[in-house]
């Protein structure tokens, strides 16, 4: 029996939100195709700008759609024989709004307007963890979402809308897992990763709670994602960044965190969001934290920011992506921008 199944309820309601599938786009995509056959089956422009698409994946690996929003370049129409790096923006759980969570929360697209790079946000469905899911060793073509992120979207990318293989990946939350998780199973698929209140330690003290409630609050089965944390513990370790700290050697890495305590971006929190915001943002500064004090022992660089005060909500990772922007595009060689 998995343990905390008496706290499991009550994380996962904190973190629970109705999941909706996103409609078919009207209009046919491009028609590019990753190795593996999945292909863009459509693409709209958002609101009538037409350097903001929404495109919908048809994905073998997650055996149905997924949708990605991409900004262009501002020089993308002008300059039609150019290639450009990306920087990959991956989401938080269901209630961070998936996919459209970025464009909704921050002014990325203002600082888009600002930079030579295209900027990647891809959905990971309702909790898709940005991992391959195990599914008890069954349907194993199905609830891929690292093969659909770090493979087939960057072949999508490249081959349809100009991406040069120069990449950054940044994520809040589950995202920021995403990101580590992502360039330690797949080193050089990000040459720049960062963490903003990231879960990064599953098999950690809180690490195993935290996973079961962000599966079950998307009414699905944290059994099938890597098992029993027991019975299959060698794959719950292949997929913890923590415990594969030192396949992040080569990447630069940047990681923040809360501490959960309300801080100076919090007066405008509802009241009664504030005490989920509290303890999200305790659970993953703790593992942020362990993340940091062990990639400090292995002698991997990473700049941190563990600022105190701050609960887990948009304001804060709007401010990490202000500090950490102007260093992903430096990396990607982009320019500085602001």
């Amino acid at each position: 029996m998995r343990t905390h199944r008496y706290l499991l309820p009550v994380l996962a309601l904190v973190l629970s939100a109705v999941v909706a599938t996103p409609a078919l786009a009207d209009q046919a995509g491009p028609g590019v195709q990753a190795d593996d056959g999945s292909h863009v089956v459509a693409e709209n422009t958002v609101g009538g700008d037409p350097r903001t698409l929404d495109l919908t994946v048809r994905s073998t690996g997650v055996g149905g759609y997924a949708m990605v929003r991409l900004i262009l370049p501002s020089g993308f129409a002008a300059e039609p024989d150019r290639t450009w790096p990306a920087v990959y923006l991956l989401a938080g759980e269901t209630r961070r709004q998936d996919y459209l969570g970025w464009s909704a929360n921050t002014d990325i697209r203002r600082l888009a307007d600002r930079a030579g790079v295209l900027v990647v946000m891809p959905g990971t469905g309702p909790a898709g963890f940005f991992t391959d899911w195990w599914n008890y060793g069954k349907d194993l073509d199905l609830n891929q979402w690292e093969t659909f992120t770090a493979v087939e979207l960057p072949q999508l990318v490249d081959r349809g809308y100009r991406g040069d293989g120069r990449r950054a990946g940044a994520g809040l939350s589950l995202g920021g897992y995403g990101a580590f998780e992502l360039a330690a199973r797949r080193p050089g698929v990000f040459r720049y990763a960062a963490s903003y209140s990231g879960n990064l330690y599953p098999t950690g003290p809180t690490g195993e709670l935290l996973t079961d409630a962000i599966v079950a609050s998307a009414r699905l089965d944290p059994g099938a994602l890597w098992g029993d944390r027991r019975a299959q513990s060698s794959l719950w370790e292949a997929h913890d960044p923590l415990v594969n700290a030192e396949r992040l050697r080569g990447t630069e890495l940047y990681l923040s965190a809360g501490n959960g305590l309300p801080g100076p971006l919090d007066g405008k929190l509802p009241i009664d969001v504030l005490p989920g915001a509290m303890l999200l943002e305790f659970l993953c500064g703790g593992q942020s934290t362990a993340m940091a004090d062990r990639l400090r022992r292995l002698g991997v660089p990473v700049t941190t920011d563990l600022y105190g005060p701050g609960t887990h909500q948009w304001a804060y990772w709007q401010e990490q992506l202000h500090k950490t922007w102007p260093r992903m595009l430096q990396v990607l060689g982009a320019g500085a921008g602001s």
